[in-house]
């Protein structure tokens, strides 16, 4: 299969099951949605419900108040008759109210010449009282079928009722203040499903009532609260219904919204997701054809790049033409093709780097040895004096120890590199560590033309490994010598720092080192450049360094020093000279003994 077949075959596979994947989430979204939306249909209902529960609560408490006053005196009393009067002055919609004994008889009523209720009505609202053993709240519709009356019926504790029959227009006062939109009904019905209070948020003419006693009662039953879409059969809309009961009074309040407004707007976004994804399957497949166009060319033209490559043309390079993922990978190409050339040549500077130290190493063991093989010839000459030959001697001892520790800085370079490298921290006397070798090195200095000159208090000392740091201070002191010309001076000194420290410095008047070579000098096997700066005393070799070396001394004693929690500093200025300070820990004192025997094994290990 081509790339054109495996890049329609990806399309369809990562299309496809996101176009299922989609389409259940617009399920899921589009029952989200209605689920939200019914929530909210049903607290607003619940609020209408909550608000007309409140309503009814504030007529039962007036009826109830009464009733506790006749169930303490007798009804035909003046205080009660007042009373009566004056709950109906303060309450306009209260078309009477009466009290009755247990058997239905009225006792006292207000207005006095008020109709008799139906028998059927007056014995209804005793059943429901005593059904309930609670107050009952009905309509009445005896008077007028479209203008329906609230009766509202309280038992009085020992027997009969107070009864107030209440203008069904007084709910519309609940919900007048409410906005509703065009087509939007809000409804209270009774138990009958008859409407008390029916108001459409249009100008419409009402529409002639019509019993919901069969959609009521499928869609409440036993709940509290529900949500359900219907058509109505007032005027054949079709909406969303939220219905509540009215507790303990077998009122529905109803707020019903048409389908089209609430479900409408998630119904079409629905579809515009629907729309949107298959548009997204079309372009995909489309994108697939442009793409595999796009990559054929360039990477068959950079398949022959690559094979020019491996056909050994360090040379060859991808021509990249576009952008993107296609023209990131030329670019990487040639990178890659780039990176080769390079370590094609680094591999030839290593060869040639590889030679150099070879013939650096050879250098530096055939230099010292042969010195030792002068002194030897001189001291096999019989016409020695005592003083010569232990001048010889002592000569063939320091080219020696040079030797030894160049090996020393070898066998070191391979320690650091496997971290098995440690040394020991012990009490160092700083004046017997210098001056139990600084008489060779200033007999040395002296037949090179230079001053050696030391400064150094009494009493310094530091905690170190005494080994380490002679070989790190000859190390400084023989690059001193070697970059100074004849006639300059070397001076060595020592002094208390600041925190606890101690500053041994060693400076010269040499050649000094460049500036741009300085954050360079404690690189491993690093030689600085000084072809300017070469004089009579050595002249610069065919490498361009002022002096042989290997260029191992300075990275060695930078790891030396920082192991014992010290720091190796570099001053200089090219033609004026360099200063190399060492900064070491201070040794305080804990143990007179141990001071002692330390200080005995330095003499031993820095005698002659």
């Amino acid at each position: 299969m081509g790339i054109r077949g495996k890049l329609l075959l990806l399309a369809a596979g990562i299309a496809v099951p996101l176009v299922v994947v989609g389409a259940l989430d617009l399920r899921n979204m589009w029952q989200l949605s209605r689920s939200q939306l019914n929530d909210s249909v049903k607290q607003q209902v619940e609020l209408a419900s909550v608000a007309l529960e409140r309503w009814l609560d504030d007529q039962k408490k007036a009826l109830d108040a009464i009733a506790a006053l006749a169930g303490d005196q007798d009804t035909s009393t003046p205080t009660i008759r007042e009373n009566l009067e004056n709950v109906l002055h303060t309450r306009p919609f209260w078309l009477d109210l009466r009290i009755t004994n247990s058997a239905g008889t009225t006792l006292m009523s207000q207005p006095s010449r008020r109709e008799i209720l139906p028998t059927a009505l007056n014995d209804f609202l005793i059943a429901e009282m005593r059904k309930r053993n609670s107050w009952t709240v009905v309509t009445d519709r005896t008077i007028d079928e479209a203008r329906p009356i609230v009766i509202i019926a309280v038992p009085i504790h020992n027997s009969g009722a107070v009864i107030a029959r209440i203008d069904g227009a007084a709910i519309s006062q609940l919900f007048e203040t409410i906005q509703l939109s065009p087509q939007v009904v809000i409804s209270v019905r009774d138990i009958n499903g008859r409407a008390l209070y029916r108001r459409r948020g249009s100008d419409a003419p009402s529409e002639t009532d019509v019993s919901w006693t069969a959609p009521l009662a499928s869609v409440l039953n036993d709940e509290q609260t529900n949500v359900v879409e219907l058509t109505s059969p007032i005027d054949g809309i079709r909406r969303v219904y939220g219905v509540a009961h009215i507790r303990q009074t077998g009122l529905v309040a109803m707020i019903g919204i048409p389908s089209s407004t609430l479900y409408e707007p998630a119904r079409r976004r629905l579809i515009r997701y629907g729309l949107v994804g298959l548009i997204g399957l079309f372009v995909a497949f489309t994108a697939a054809l442009v793409i595999e166009r796009s990559i054929v060319r360039p990477v068959r033209r950079l398949r022959a790049t690559a094979q020019q490559l491996g056909a050994g043309d360090l040379s060859a390079r991808a021509a990249v033409e576009t952008g993107g993922e296609v023209g990131d990978l030329g670019t990487a190409f040639n990178m890659m093709a780039a990176q080769i050339a390079e370590r094609e040549e680094r591999l030839t500077e290593l060869d040639r780097l590889k030679s150099e130290f070879v013939s650096s190493v050879s250098h530096e063991l055939k230099t010292p040895l042969t010195t030792i093989k002068l002194m030897a010839h001189l001291l096999q000459r019989t016409d020695l004096s005592e003083e010569e030959k232990l001048d010889y001697a002592k000569t063939i001892a320091v080219e020696c120890d040079r030797q030894i520790d160049f090996v020393s800085n070898l066998l070191d370079l391979s320690r650091i590199e496997s971290g098995a490298y440690k040394l020991r921290k012990m009490r160092v006397d700083v004046r017997e560590l210098i001056s139990s070798w600084i008489d060779v090195e200033r007999h040395r200095a002296d037949s090179l033309g230079l001053r050696l000159t030391t400064y150094f208090p009494v009493g310094l000392a530091v905690r170190g490994d005494v080994e380490a740091l002679r070989r790190v201070l000859r190390g400084l002191i023989d690059n001193a010598i070697k970059y100074t010309s004849s006639g300059g001076e070397i001076v060595i000194s020592a002094r208390a720092a600041a925190g606890q420290m101690i500053a041994i410095s060693v400076n010269d008047s040499g050649v000094g080192i460049p500036e741009a070579n300085l954050p360079h000098v404690f690189e491993k096997f690093y030689r600085a450049e000084f072809d300017e700066l070469a004089d009579e005393n050595g002249g610069a070799q065919a490498n361009g360094t002022f002096a042989p070396g290997v260029g191992l001394g300075l990275y060695l004693a930078q790891h030396i020093v920082s192991q014992l929690e010290g720091e190796l500093t570099v001053e200089s200025k090219p033609g004026v000279g360099s200063t190399f300070t060492l900064l070491l820990p201070r040794w305080i004192d804990s143990d007179p003994g141990e001071r002692s025997e330390q200080n005995a094994g330095v003499k031993a290990l820095v005698g002659s």
